[in-house]
């Protein structure tokens, strides 16, 4: 297993590589969730329901997104504070298709476990780069980077974890093989967070 971090533009993007890939029964039960879903005139495969992690079919994958997600945050974002996956869901793309560009609201950060996938990435986008903020000049870029970059695409295949903050935009790439099936999950924080003594104390129960 391998695993590392993409500063783009200072957001922590954590990618988990050889992970256990989906069995043939897993990936037969997402097929059996996903339906057609449209929006804006747009069709696509999405799960009926939004909290699919918590079917028994799926407990594996489960721990799969739950241990990366302790990595992520007790390695990358070196924090205590504990947090809960409040949604979780599954997509899926025959070849030629993509997810829509989109974001996740309601929730701190998103994990994507790639059940089945080829040849496939993950892209982000901001409206600015990080050196457009303030000025947004046009730049005469001699290499793209994280720094000079409005948009980042990270490869990935089956098997891989990619945890990220959820008010990022991104999308899936075109679809380039014949089936691409991804499970979501959205966490959110929970429990006791500031001090009596700094007059900020909250308790944010589940």
């Amino acid at each position: 297993m391998s695993k590392y971090v993409v500063n783009f533009a200072g957001y922590p993007i954590y990618l988990s590589q050889g992970n256990k890939i989906a069995s043939e029964k897993e990936l037969n039960y997402l097929r059996k969730i996903n339906q057609n879903f449209t929006k804006n005139k747009k069709t696509f495969k999405l799960s009926k329901g939004s909290h699919i992690l918590e079917d028994k079919q799926l407990k594996n994958i489960k721990k799969i997104i739950l241990y990366s997600f302790e990595d992520y945050k007790n390695n990358v974002l070196q924090i205590n504070n504990s947090f809960y996956i409040c949604n979780s869901w599954s997509t899926s793309q025959k070849k030629g298709e993509f997810h829509h560009t989109h974001v996740h609201p309601n929730h701190i950060f998103s994990a994507v476990y790639y059940a089945k996938a080829k040849k496939c990435s993950l892209v982000f986008y901001l409206d600015r780069s990080r050196i457009q903020e303030n000025f947004n000049f046009s730049y005469d870029i001699k290499e793209y980077n994280i720094y000079n970059s409005g948009s980042w695409r990270i490869d990935v295949n089956a098997g891989d974890v990619i945890i990220f903050p959820g008010h990022l935009r991104h999308e899936s790439a075109l679809c380039e093989v014949d089936e691409r099936i991804v499970v979501g999950s959205s966490f959110f924080i929970k429990g006791k967070l500031g001090s009596q003594d700094s007059y900020n104390d909250i308790n944010l129960k589940v």
